[in-house]
């Protein structure tokens, strides 16, 4: 090799090593790193770099003196996610909603409801990481080949859309982390460690272990289909919940390539030109119980242009949040919080018998239709994992109704939002400081 072709190479060399692999960028100014599919034949995407106004496309792009460029990816990572080909304006949030919404009325025969809530989920996946925490998707019914159905369509219309069956922990912390994927699960069975690494997952700047001594970063949105509500209601709160009746309509094919090519572009515009202004929503939440409000506030933000499109997402949970409402009302922890608030706003005793505290505990589900009985020794474990503190004495466990237990089951109460949570009770300074609290961070 001449020194002019070597000078040459070394130039090349260099000038690849200098760049910065990257699946997308928001920098402070406002620009946008995002990746789009490349020409075709061609594994490896290229990036669009968004400067408010004006996009650039190529394998490289330079922003700000720093050179980026776009990370390679195996063929079968290719094949099984889509990328838009380009951006193309989308009209308004309105419009773009509610195209999506009637996707799903049109194509898989859902209710209103439904397919709107399924818009709610698909525009904030290209927003969750400019979200507190990525929203959920859990859908049950008795139908497969519609849940199927379901997950395919939100692969048209997802960020980053990867389909999987039956994951396990090990393929979860396996995941390749170029993407910031969205995941689509088909899931009948969600064992307890799996729980908890789709749960974490789900809270931006949580890390999980990985092989050989790495950290991965997998937090993003996940759409599950479980099958059934059993299932289901093993995941925690925070979840948009939906569940599907079998379609009327017979199953046809779903075009899913032209589908994607006609929402991806609009979606990816929706992305560029929303993800700097996401911020606090002023859609009203006072209404909703306490586990409900960050998935709420969290679908509000997705909607920074159109505030009363927010308000309207936000409703959408008002079915689901009623029904959290009903289960909590046999909860045998809200149970407990209830008699003791009633209890430490007596002013008479100065502590009470767990024995003494179960039969009123258990009085109070029976009036509301429980017919499990609770034993002492088993509100005993529920009052510590509530964090109440109990002693013992010559006539058993007890529960002391002090200063601190009085704060504590003021705070239990406002985070079960119970309705006596809700008025202040004359004299209590407990009372006035958690209403005072609860208002600031929740309205």
């Amino acid at each position: 090799m001449d020194t002019k072709a070597k000078k040459n190479a070394e130039s090349k060399s260099n000038a690849t090593s200098d760049c910065i692999s990257s699946g997308g960028e928001i920098f402070a100014d406002g620009a946008m790193i995002e990746l789009i599919a490349g020409s075709s034949g061609h594994s490896k995407p290229v990036l669009l770099l968004w400067s408010g106004s004006k996009a650039t496309i190529g394998p490289r792009v330079k922003h700000r003196g720093r050179t980026y460029e776009a990370p390679e990816l195996t063929s079968s990572l290719c094949r099984t996610t889509r990328l838009p080909q380009k951006h193309a304006d989308y009209g308004s949030a309105r419009g773009l909603f509610t195209s999506i919404s009637d996707l799903f009325k049109q194509r898989l025969d859902l209710p209103e409801r439904e397919s709107s809530l399924l818009a709610c989920f698909s525009i904030s996946t290209w927003l969750a990481d400019r979200l507190p925490s990525a929203p959920g998707l859990t859908i049950s019914g008795p139908d497969e080949e519609l849940g199927i159905d379901v997950l395919r369509l939100l692969s048209c219309v997802c960020r980053h859309p990867l389909l999987l069956a039956e994951l396990t922990p090990g393929d979860f912390r396996s995941l390749p982390t170029e993407l910031s994927f969205t995941l689509l699960l088909l899931q009948q069975e969600l064992k307890p460690n799996m729980r908890r690494l789709l749960r974490a997952s789900s809270y931006r700047g949580l890390y999980l272990s990985g092989n050989r001594g790495r950290v991965v970063d997998l937090y993003g949105p996940k759409a599950i289909f479980c099958g059934n509500d059993v299932a289901v209601e093993t995941l925690s709160g925070g979840l948009i919940k939906i569940v599907m009746a079998p379609s009327r309509l017979p199953t046809s094919a779903l075009d899913e390539q032209k589908i994607s090519n006609e929402f991806q572009p609009l979606l990816l515009m929706y992305r560029l030109k929303n993800a700097p202004k996401v911020h606090e929503s002023r859609a009203d939440l006072s209404k909703f119980a306490f586990a409900t409000r960050p998935l709420a506030r969290a679908l509000a933000m997705c909607f920074p242009e159109d505030s009363a499109l927010a308000g309207d997402a936000v409703q959408l949970l008002g079915p689901q949040d009623e029904e959290l409402r009903e289960q909590r009302f046999l909860d045998v922890s809200y149970a407990i919080v209830e008699v003791l608030w009633g209890i430490v706003h007596n002013q008479k005793l100065e502590e009470v018998r767990v024995e003494e505290l179960a039969k009123d505990v258990n009085a109070m589900l029976r009036s509301r239709g429980e017919l499990i009985e609770y034993s002492a020794e088993e509100v005993g474990w529920k009052l510590r994992g509530l964090g109440v503190p109990r002693h013992t004495s010559s006539s058993g466990r007890q529960v002391l109704l002090g200063r601190d237990t009085s704060q504590i089951i003021h705070r239990l109460a406002q985070a079960y939002d119970s309705p006596c949570a809700r008025r202040a009770e004359a004299g209590c300074q407990e009372c006035n400081q958690e209403r005072s609290a609860n208002s600031k961070r929740f309205m």
